[in-house]
Order: structure tokens, then C-alpha cells, then sequence
């Protein structure tokens, strides 16, 4: 099939690689091109194969993600890259975002998140799955949520889905079922009924 996404990844973890592998591979309009396990071969797996999204582990046993970033947009400043991380560092993810990476997503994201932020950032548009609100200081009576996480919270509460709520403040569903997560892990709750709950308790 022509005109194919052609798109690698570079990860210690083998079996994480070779799951997203056997993910992206279903997907006809992909063109898997390859997988490197340490930063040293991640260089030049993308000098090799250069793939239209390059998905990028943070952390190697010799080196960084960001390092190995940085060394490829050095040479080709315009490859796609994307981080893959376990970290919510907004301070290592503002780094990577002002190096010129086009994504930080989180490992445990769903197939159909991975998807779709790949499908963003082929369209032109950066997804970092912490915004800018995570630099406004978090009052501890909020239950350690930002303000955007509040906003969420609340909508959540009305009965709102996630495609219905990404419609309504401008933000796309991934980043939606993102802050859902950690409002979940940040309120030490289990479920959305009582994340809900929590929210009429609090009268938010």
C-alpha cells in the first residue's frame, strides 16, 4: 500500500516494544520499519530507517531519550519523535517539548490513545499529556487537583463523556482520558461513580 506511515521505536523493555509492535502493525495505513533496545542503536535505527513517527523510550540503561532526541534533530530537525515515559516530570517534559520533540505520552495509555496521538502529531498538532496548568500551584483543600482537573471533575459529574467534554473546553478525548486517570490516582478513587461522588461531597 503506498504512502504508508512509516514508524519504529526504540525501548529497553522488549516485550513493551514488541506489544506496540504487534498493535501498530494491525493498522494498514502503518509501515512498521523497525525496533532498537539501547539509546546507542536508537540513533542509528533512525538514521537507517527514517520513519515518518519515531516513538522513543525516556530511559536506557546507556543514556536518555532526551539525549538520543537531541542528537537526531541535530542531524534531521525535522523528525517526528515522540517520548515514551512512566514519569509525570512536567520539568523533563517542558525540556523535551523546547528541544522540539512532537509528543511525552505516558506507557500506560490504551492502544486507541497511542493511535491517536500518533494520528495527532502526523496532522501537525504536539500532544503532551501534561499541559500548562500543571505550573499553577495546587491548593491541598482541592484534593491536590489543578484547576483544569476540577473543571473536569465537574463535567464529569453532569454526565458528560469524554468526547463531549474535550468538545466543550477545546482539548482533544486523549488528553481527557489522560486527566481522568490522574484525577483517579490523585484522589486515590477507583472508579468514575466515585470520582462523582467526590465531587458532590465537595460541592464542585
Amino acid at each position: 500500500m503506498p504512502n504508508r506511515t512509516k514508524i519504529a521505536i526504540a525501548d529497553d523493555h522488549k516485550i513493551f516494544a514488541e506489544g506496540i509492535q504487534m498493535v501498530l502493525k494491525e493498522q494498514e495505513w502503518i509501515n512498521w520499519v523497525g525496533k532498537a533496545f539501547t539509546a546507542k542503536d536508537a540513533f542509528q535505527l533512525y538514521e537507517d530507517r527514517r520513519p515518518d513517527i519515531f516513538l522513543l523510550d525516556y530511559h536506557f540503561p546507556d543514556g536518555n531519550g532526551y539525549q538520543v532526541a537531541e542528537k537526531i534533530l541535530t542531524k534531521y530537525p525535522n523528525a517526528s519523535i515522540i517520548i515514551l515515559s512512566m514519569e509525570n516530570d512536567n520539568d523533563i517534559m517542558h525540556q523535551c517539548r523546547l528541544l522540539g520533540v512532537k509528543g511525552y505520552i505516558i506507557k500506560n495509555l490504551s492502544s486507541d490513545e497511542l493511535i491517536e496521538a500518533i494520528e495527532q502529531v502526523l496532522g501537525g498538532n504536539p500532544v503532551f499529556m501534561w499541559g500548562e496548568e500543571l505550573q499553577t500551584p495546587i491548593k491541598e483543600e482541592d484534593g491536590g487537583l489543578s484547576k483544569r482537573e476540577k473543571e473536569i471533575v465537574s463535567l464529569i459529574s453532569k454526565g458528560l463523556t469524554s468526547q463531549e467534554i474535550a468538545e466543550a473546553i477545546n482539548l482533544s478525548v486523549l488528553t481527557i482520558n489522560t486527566h481522568r486517570r490522574n484525577i483517579l490516582r490523585k484522589l486515590n478513587l477507583k472508579n468514575t461513580a466515585m470520582m462523582v461522588q467526590y465531587a458532590r461531597v465537595n460541592r464542585w
